[in-house]
């Protein structure tokens, strides 16, 4: 179906048409987008349980609609055209329907170059290639829900790792700035490299220019941004909603073939660990971000609910860095086939327990739920160990299959 998209020659006797109104253009606009969003929207109606479909279907034709009004589109350039009304109608249509269960479904390329096809084509001027300006136009509606889904994907991993606002705020913020910084930087590299090298040079320079950022802008950066706080976030960033979707932070263009890390990726804690120790150190190449030198308010802190990290000071000494740096460099640090074969010993990283605990490295985890609030993390062997001894425990697992699920004892 055309929808009324006039993509052959010239529409009068080889002769480019004469200017027409931009409220009749308009016009065309809307009468085509009800058509093409209507098809779209037939999709995937069965997910929206609040709107009608034609509620559906009204409210983002006006978002697109509102999108083509500037009478100034009529003198702008083809590209410029697409770039203006994607934007101005993304805007409004992601403030609205964003948190929709059909949002990142629902397809409204063809909508899009619709639009912009019928303002091109009744601007009076010298048409683009009609395939160049729907391949223009899906590039730019598909970047806007990449950058869209990714927003989302940070957000969740830092509310997953944080409990206050103030302080997932300021992480978003220093998480979301490094991320085009450090992905223009590995891209601007020209040396060959294998896609798993670029994860792990990618990964190791988010997980510096983010962190080194945050330092200086959260209070309490000591207690807060500890090792296992700063594992536990980047882990979350790998695998954002969940082991068993699909989705990474991680860019596609260097998971594609090879599929994301584990959420237990052993590079990952040697990073970590390698940062810490190095700020201690204070080498020249990455030493601990300066910040204003204020006396933490311990008060204030006892009420500050950061879910529970790994000891600093074990992170940070020196022969225990070693021993993860000499695992990488052992190929432990991989992501393929061998990645968990040391995951058997040893207590699990994440686990409060700490030393104590009975678990091994690759068990899932279980989040100790207090009348709704998020508690301290357990393995699951310590975890059914509490149970063992205090049946009416709720908890949540952490990761895994059943991640966001409630705990059932099996």
């Amino acid at each position: 179906m055309h929808h009324q998209m006039h993509r052959g020659g010239p529409r009068h006797g080889g002769r480019f048409q004469q200017q027409v109104s931009h409220e009749t253009i308009l016009e065309r606009v809307h009468h085509n987008l009800y058509s093409i969003v209507g098809e779209a929207v037939d999709e995937v109606k069965h997910e929206e349980d609040k709107w009608s479909q034609s509620e559906m279907v009204k409210r983002i034709v006006n978002y697109i609609y509102k999108g083509c009004k500037d009478p100034d589109l009529m003198t702008k350039s083809w590209q410029d055209v697409s770039v203006s009304v994607v934007t101005t109608a993304m805007h409004s249509y992601m403030a609205a329907c964003g948190e929709r269960p059909w949002f990142y479904q629902l397809s409204l390329g063809h909508a899009f170059t619709s639009a912009v096809w019928e303002l091109l084509q009744g601007s009076g001027r010298a048409r683009a290639n009609f395939r160049d300006v729907q391949e223009f136009v899906m590039q730019e509606f598909e970047s806007h829900l990449d950058k869209s889904l990714l927003t989302k994907a940070m957000w969740d991993a830092i509310s997953s790792t944080f409990n206050d606002d103030t302080i997932r705020g300021k992480l978003f913020k220093a998480v979301s700035a490094t991320y085009y910084t450090v992905l223009d930087e590995i891209l601007a590299d020209s040396r060959p490299d294998e896609e798993a090298r670029k994860v792990e040079r990618f990964t190791k320079r988010w997980v510096e220019s983010a962190m080194g950022r945050a330092w200086t802008s959260v209070e309490g950066s000591e207690q807060v941004l500890t090792p296992g706080n700063v594992s536990r976030l980047f882990q979350n960033l790998i695998a954002p909603f969940g082991e068993s979707h699909e989705y990474s932070c991680i860019p596609i263009m260097f998971i594609e073939t090879i599929g994301r890390p584990p959420r237990n990726w052993k590079f990952l804690k040697v990073t970590v660990t390698e940062m810490f120790r190095s700020w201690k150190e204070g080498n020249s190449s990455s030493a601990q971000p300066a910040k204003r030198r204020r006396k933490a308010d311990t008060s204030a802190n006892e009420d500050m609910e950061v879910l529970p990290a790994e000891d600093a000071d074990e992170a940070a000494n020196g022969s225990h860095a070693k021993e993860e740096a000499d695992a990488e460099a052992d190929g432990e640090g991989d992501f393929g086939e061998d990645n968990g074969r040391d995951n058997e010993a040893g207590p699990h990283p994440e686990c409060t327990s700490e030393e104590d605990c009975v678990g091994k490295p690759s068990e899932n985890l279980v989040r100790h739920m207090l009348e709704g609030d998020a508690g301290d993390v357990y393995c699951q062997s310590c975890w059914e160990s509490f149970l063992s001894q205090n049946a009416t425990l709720e908890g949540q697992w952490e990761d895994g299959e059943n991640a966001g699920q409630m705990y059932t004892p099996s």
